[in-house]
This record gives structure tokens, C-alpha cells and sequence, in this order.
């Protein structure tokens, strides 16, 4: 997890380093320093003042960090860096978005702190994991292969979940090309 929000640092320091404000340079010098609170307040206030980078990263903050994730907080940012004209900023608040649905429909299932868990999970799934229906064998972009007790199958991520959090169930097409669910043994 530290290396993909190192990783989106990065990123963001790369295609910011001519157009950024000052401040927001001294922000992300402290936040690599891990001086996250002071990195914090210096974005907050530009972000207060307009500042779109800043907004952004307040938004990539609250929407990854495991300890502080806050996905109303991180749509809020987005949202306004958004509505400044920024179109990376408008393509995170529609990931946001559905990152936050997806939390609150597994949430309603396996409560608030297994569902960060899973999102957790299902964004960082690797071929050998385990999961609630057997090993992984193979990771595409929306779906993975999973070696069941009876034969290799392959789930949507979204339908993915840590070993401890759910009973395998498998949908079964049926003749009619409905769903029915059945037990994965």
C-alpha cells in the first residue's frame, strides 16, 4: 500500500513540478518526509484558497490512506478541484464515486472496516493470493481465475473477497441465461 501512494506521490510531483505552487512543494517534501500532518495543513489551506493540486491531493489522500481513508472527504476535494475545469480531477471524482458505491454495498453485507479491508484486497489481488473461494491463478483488469475446490473459475473482482469474510458462492448459468447461485465445494 505505501508503495502505490509513494508510486501516485510521484506521479503527481512529476506533472506538477512546473505548475505547482510553492507551498504545495514544501506539503509534499513534508508528507515523503512523513510529516503528514504539517503536509496536510499546507495543502488544506491552499486547497481552502482555490488551489487545485492541492484539492487533488487532498482528495488522493482521503481516498487511500488506510488510516485516515474518507471517501465523502475525498469526492468532496475532487469535486471542487472538478469544478475548476480540471479533467484529471474530474476522472478521479468518477473513480471516487464508485469506489465509495462499492464501499457501501459491501459495507451494508460485512460491515464499514471488512469492507475498506476488501477494497483493499480486490486492488491489490496477486496470482498465489487466497480468497474466500480458493487460490488465484490468474489477474486481468475486472476479473481473476480461481483455483476452487473443484475447478478453476473465473470471478468478476468486485465478487472477490478475503478468505475470512465470506462463504464461496458461484453464480451457475442456468438454460434460460439467468443466475442461479450454488455453493463453489
Amino acid at each position: 500500500m505505501l508503495r502505490i501512494i509513494a508510486f501516485t506521490m510521484l506521479m503527481l510531483v512529476s506533472s506538477v513540478t512546473f505548475s505547482a505552487h510553492p507551498a504545495f512543494k514544501d506539503g509534499l517534501k513534508s508528507y515523503l518526509k512523513g510529516e503528514t500532518e504539517k503536509a496536510l495543513l499546507i495543502w488544506r489551506k491552499l486547497a481552502d484558497e482555490g488551489d487545485v493540486q492541492s484539492q487533488k491531493q487532498l482528495g488522493q489522500y482521503y481516498l487511500t490512506d488506510h488510516e485516515h481513508r474518507d471517501y465523502e472527504r475525498a469526492i468532496e476535494w475532487y469535486r471542487k478541484a472538478a469544478a475548476q475545469g480540471d479533467k484529471q480531477a474530474a476522472g478521479y471524482l468518477k473513480n471516487a464515486r464508485a469506489v465509495y458505491a462499492s464501499w457501501k454495498a459491501i459495507a451494508k453485507d460485512i460491515g464499514a472496516e471488512a469492507a475498506y479491508s476488501t477494497i483493499t484486497f480486490r486492488e491489490h489481488l496477486q496470482e498465489g493470493d487466497d480468497t474466500h473461494c480458493g487460490f488465484i491463478v490468474e489477474v486481468k483488469s475486472r476479473v481473476v481465475l480461481i483455483q476452487t475446490s473443484n475447478q478453476a473459475r473465473w470471478f468478476r473482482k468486485a465478487d472477490v473477497y478475503r478468505p475470512e469474510d465470506k462463504r464461496c458462492t458461484v453464480g451457475v448459468l442456468t438454460r434460460n441465461g439467468g443466475e442461479r447461485s450454488g455453493q463453489a465445494g
